[in-house]
């Protein structure tokens, strides 16, 4: 599977980690057992993650600072062709658009450069992740690598509740508050620091057992490097997934937006969107023989 969609994955997983105990549900809240809807989840994740392999898609990245007057500032606009493999093997994109027009070959090795050193860094870490827990095995059904986390490890950094059941295209799916919980041990990187931080809603897909979608934001700002090169003050993401049929489920929109103060004071107001579409399945027979079989949908 591509790795900007598990990361998709690692995120909305991590809001999913938990659930209200059996027998303590409000009257009208479905009585939801919290190892079992966990459970659920991620065996459903893990089968979708190995539908992807074979497809392609496209990829708009969309950046935008805006300014103090709440007006767009600078827009930057770039548009990949991904495609993904099997397993846990690294996909490859090639960027095809910037700001509207075509890509110059500059812009394309340059893109390419920054993916590969994203993709050296992603390896380490989870050689790393996987070598302080050497004794436990990938696989482990009850107790998988969500990302670089074991599934355990994310479950304690939220008190997260089943609140209700709501129709969402006339499917049913179960409303999940989330907040952080203030016994879970404290965290040492940034990007655990603003994962323990995070508050907000999830809907999951009653029949598949997908996340349909993720609202969240900072509870607490988070410093980068004690403050002095950031101090985000508020965040909000936005994660929304759409069902293609035959149980397959694809991201639509990854939204995110951060305000704060950057070096010297300077003022932070940016906002990042990721929207995937034009999934297309392939099937390989030898090497100079690539067939589409199938035209899986676009998300909108």
């Amino acid at each position: 599977m591509d790795a900007r969609l598990a990361s998709c994955a690692a995120l909305v997983l991590a809001f999913t980690s938990g659930a209200a105990r059996a027998g303590t549900t409000p009257f009208g809240v479905p009585d939801v057992d919290a190892g079992d809807l966990v459970r659920r989840v991620v065996r459903s994740q893990r089968r979708v993650e190995a539908a992807f392999a074979g497809t392609t898609f496209d990829q708009r990245e969309v950046k935008i600072d805006w300014g103090a007057d709440g007006r767009a500032k600078e827009i930057a606009s770039r548009l990949f062709y991904v495609l993904s493999r099997e397993g846990d093997a690294e996909g490859s994109r090639e960027l095809v658009e910037v700001d509207g027009r075509p890509a110059t070959e500059v812009e394309k090795r340059k893109a390419g450069e920054e993916d590969e050193k994203g993709r050296k860094k992603r390896i380490e870490q989870k050689a790393a992740a996987e070598a302080r827990q050497a004794e436990r095995v990938s696989g482990d059904e009850d107790d998988p690598l969500v990302g670089r986390r074991r599934l355990s490890e994310l479950i304690g950094r939220f008190v997260i509740q089943v609140v209700g059941v709501e129709t969402v295209e006339g499917r049913p799916a179960y409303i999940l508050d989330f907040e952080p919980d203030p016994a879970a041990p404290p965290a040492k990187s940034l990007g655990d620091r603003a994962l323990n931080s995070l508050a907000g809603r999830a809907l999951i897909d009653a029949v598949d057992f997908q996340v349909r979608s993720v609202v969240a934001h900072l509870t607490k700002p988070v410093k980068v490097a004690g403050g002095i090169v950031a101090n985000v003050k508020q965040a909000e993401i936005v994660y929304t997934g759409q069902p293609l049929g035959k149980d397959l489920w694809f991201p639509c929109v990854v939204e995110l937006r951060l305000t704060g103060k950057t070096a010297l004071f300077f003022r932070l107001d940016t906002s990042f969107r990721f929207e995937f579409a034009n999934l297309k399945r392939f099937r390989v027979d030898t090497e100079s023989d690539v067939r589409p079989v199938e035209n899986l949908g676009s998300a909108p």
